[in-house]
């Protein structure tokens, strides 16, 4: 091909994918006309396309694409004071308000961990595209970040606050900002994943003899990897005394239980790409709708409990006596939402959450 045949196709596509954007803009348009609280994750499934296409339909004074240096921007979060990190499934929402501390890159770049106030588990191979977004928000301009998978899903997003120092903001957007040529590009994203259940084991035994030799939490992934099992294959598989499900409820229960009591919990909320973790009490729970809610200063999660199909209390040994968690699944079996009391290494679990998890009955 000559090179003024290659400038006429680069020239054909970028026309096509200029189209493309006008038309699902108009069409986005159009719903937020007629549903103006719309969510851009919820319009961009009715309009069947991703978030970041429709993200990327918006001018950019409104959305920057960022390089997707992610090993790079996410140390560099430190320097941008409190900020609000969101993580996030189809039925629950995390946020947590704080200071990131020290942010380490891990493994060739493959994984990252923040602990602290911001208390992260990054998967960075599931990472692919980044935006810096300025949307009007009824108090002013609200700004944030935004990283996506290779699908163009969502995966982590950070927000500023009030306390954020915006001239590190800016700085930040500033340095990692994309050339003008890879602002509006035609993209080409990879199919959105799709969890699939394992099949069982045609015997469980060797199952349940690994998982009473666990002797740390964090060999359990391993030992499924090991397997082949998906984690609610394994549950199903290994059952009592390890594993039992009880009452879809039990998740709205618990919570309501522990802010009366004053038991400090552990909540661990992500897709494939994050996993953030909240440590603390929570205080004040509300239902709105179809979502029951934590709803304090420096901590919210937003639950759509109705979709937790299957609740199981789930323990795990350790060298510091058995671990007890609440574990919530979709209706695909995937797991959206981990509940532990609060703990760390070296020291035996909080006493009222195993007791309260205890006197949880086992769903018939």
């Amino acid at each position: 091909m000559t090179h003024t045949a290659t400038q006429e196709t680069t020239q054909a596509t970028a026309t096509r994918a200029s189209e493309q954007r006008d038309a699902l803009q108009s069409a986005w348009r159009a719903l937020r006309e007629t549903q103006p609280r719309l969510r851009i994750r919820n319009a961009a499934a009715m309009l069947g396309v991703s978030e970041l296409e429709l993200l990327l339909t918006e001018p950019e004074d409104v959305v920057i694409r960022l390089q997707p240096a992610f090993t790079e921007i996410y140390p560099s979060l430190s320097l941008l004071g409190r900020i609000m990190t969101l993580a996030r499934n189809d039925e629950v929402v995390h946020e947590t308000t704080g200071q990131m501390s020290k942010f380490s890159v891990m493994e060739g770049g493959r994984m990252g961990l923040c602990l602290g106030e911001i208390d992260l588990r990054v998967f960075f191979s599931h990472w692919g595209h980044a935006c810096a977004v300025t949307e009007a928000g009824p108090k002013g301009p609200r700004h944030s970040l935004q990283m996506f998978d290779h699908s163009g899903q969502a995966v982590h997003k950070v927000y500023a606050t009030g306390e954020t120092d915006m001239a590190a903001w800016a700085a930040l957007v500033a340095r990692f900002r994309a050339a003008d040529a890879d602002q509006r590009p035609a993209l080409a994203l990879q199919p959105a994943p799709v969890f699939h259940r394992k099949p069982s084991l045609p015997d469980p035994q060797p199952l349940r003899d690994e998982w009473a030799a666990i002797t740390d939490v964090h060999q359990f992934h391993d030992m499924l990897r090991r397997h082949g099992l998906d984690r609610l294959t394994a549950l199903q598989q290994v059952g009592e005394p390890w594993a039992r499900p009880v009452a879809q409820g039990s998740i709205e229960s618990v919570l309501n239980s522990v802010a009366e009591i004053g038991t400090p919990i552990m909540a661990f909320v992500g897709n494939r790409g994050i996993v953030q973790i909240y440590t603390g009490r929570v205080h004040r729970l509300l239902s709105t709708g179809e979502w029951f809610n934590v709803l304090d200063p420096h901590f919210n999660l937003h639950m759509r409990t109705g979709e937790m199909t299957q609740v199981w209390v789930v323990r795990r040994p350790s060298e510091d006596g058995d671990i007890t968690s609440l574990d919530a699944f979709n209706a695909d079996g995937e797991l959206v939402l981990s509940l532990f009391g609060e703990r760390k290494p070296g020291k035996a679990e909080l006493p009222a959450w195993r007791d309260l998890l205890a006197q949880i009955e086992t769903a018939s």
